[in-house]
């Protein structure tokens, strides 16, 4: 990953803010840039998960201030691609939906496909599964979709797959891992008890959307455990701002602190929170009694630098191996420092998953 110079990460931001909070920005920082410092803004928009916000923020920008016609046709291109994904997306969870309806099948949509209701512009967040909860019917989804002629996957006992049109949909049995740690466990309940709330899909007819409070507790606890084993991205802490931000008026912030603090992740939910608001120039509705300035700065950085080098489509067993190991060390700090893990507990609990499943080791990251 090229490094991204300060300069470069507060035009990025200023974009951000523009895109995603309307807010006030510095005229300075676009004044008189080169198409190589463009360059540079579009480079880190696209590894961090966010061109497509990015572009929004360019088009916010006086004429003036923006790039020349080269560089916007290229970007937009690119977000073009985004939307056709979304639009592909959106189609596809609704041929979903409609099916497990006439089997009086209610269906809740996870993650992206909810987030991206809450964004300025829904169709530039860009998702990539579609993840659904069949509200106690993760069997009968399945065997539906094995009599309409889907291959359904057990790989990972969280949730099956199977894919629509190209699409890859994850049925989930349980909303997060329940059996890793007290963490899993008490966050599973919780989420088991808030589901109840969910509330209809502003965009899939038919479907269900979580609930604020569920929301947050899914988030924090979905971010962590990918943060803490590969890393996350700017996309991620935009989804945490734009979420907290849509809901600041409604979301119940007792009750979403209270099941953190229980669950062991209101740090990072609080680093979390520290970072979204410095990004977006706004002031988020959770209030933390311990907020982690100097780890916030840390985890930041780490966000923007880290390179997660587990690629493993075109390696052998050993090499895929080793490069997890050294993948995971190097990940260390942050179950000592961020998240409610247990290092050497996580560690155990990969050991264990590759001997029943070797093959795992080798799942390529898409």
């Amino acid at each position: 990953m090229a490094h991204i110079t300060s300069l470069t990460r507060q035009r990025l931001f200023a974009l951000l803010r523009l895109a995603l909070t309307d807010s006030e920005y510095s005229r300075t920082l676009f004044e008189k840039m080169s198409d190589s410092k463009w360059q540079d803004v579009y480079n880190a928009a696209l590894e961090q998960g966010v061109l497509a916000f990015t572009y929004d923020g360019i088009r916010a920008l006086d004429e003036e201030q923006q790039p020349d016609l080269e560089i916007k046709v290229q970007w937009a291109y690119n977000v073009s691609y985004i939307e056709k994904l979304s639009a592909k997306q959106l189609a596809t969870a609704q041929k979903v939906v409609d099916t497990f309806a006439k089997e009086g099948i209610k269906t809740l949509i996870l993650k992206g496909l909810s987030l991206a209701t809450l964004y300025p512009v829904p169709n530039h967040r860009q998702s990539g599964d579609i993840d659904l909860y069949l509200m106690g019917d993760f069997e009968r989804g399945n065997e539906l979709m094995t009599t309409l002629g889907m291959e359904v996957k057990y790989d990972y006992f969280v949730h099956s797959e199977f894919t629509v049109d190209g699409v890859n949909i994850e049925n989930h049995q349980y909303f997060v891992n329940p059996f890793v740690n007290r963490t899993g466990e008490y966050v599973e309940q919780a989420l088991e008890q808030l589901v109840a709330k969910s509330t209809d899909h502003p965009t899939v007819k038919g479907a269900l959307i979580p609930s604020a409070e569920f929301a947050a507790i899914f988030l924090a606890r979905h971010s962590s455990w990918h943060y803490a084993r590969e890393g996350i991205k700017l996309r991620d802490i935009c989804d945490w701002g734009v979420f907290l931000n849509y809901y600041r008026d409604s979301i119940d912030s007792a009750t979403v602190i209270g099941h953190l603090e229980k669950s062991g992740l209101a740090r990072y939910a609080s680093i979390l929170t520290t970072i979204a608001e410095q990004i977006l120039g706004i002031k988020l509705p959770l209030e933390f009694a311990d907020r982690y300035i100097e780890l916030s700065e840390r985890v930041l950085e780490d966000i923007l630098t880290f390179e997660n080098e587990e690629k493993h489509d075109k390696m052998n067993f050993l090499r895929a191996f080793m490069l997890k190991a050294r993948n995971r060390y190097a990940r260390k700090w942050c179950y000592d420092k961020v998240v409610p893990d247990s290092y050497w507990g996580n560690i155990w609990y990969s050991i264990k998953g590759y001997l029943t499943n070797p093959r795992a080791i080798k799942k390529a990251k898409l």
